[in-house]
């Protein structure tokens, strides 16, 4: 499951009304000063988390989600 963000051990979380789009414009900013950067969107179907993998931090992914009290509720098992 790594490998889609690129075997990253680390992860910077920040709470976003709209992660998708938070995570566009951190890339775009990425971009901007010259690093690469993607946004992987649908890491965890059903889920609203964003994550932003970089040059700019080797190892480390950023990740955008709602605040807890607006994500899903976890299934019964």
């Amino acid at each position: 499951m790594t490998a889609r963000i690129d075997g990253a051990t680390s992860c910077i979380g920040l709470v976003a009304a709209d992660p998708e789009a938070a995570a566009k414009d951190a890339a775009a900013f990425l971009q901007s000063r010259g690093f690469t950067a993607r946004v992987v969107a649908d890491f965890e179907p059903g889920l609203p988390i964003a994550f932003v993998l970089s040059d700019a931090m080797h190892g480390t992914v950023i990740n955008f989600r709602k605040h807890l009290v607006h994500m899903p509720r976890p299934q019964k098992v």
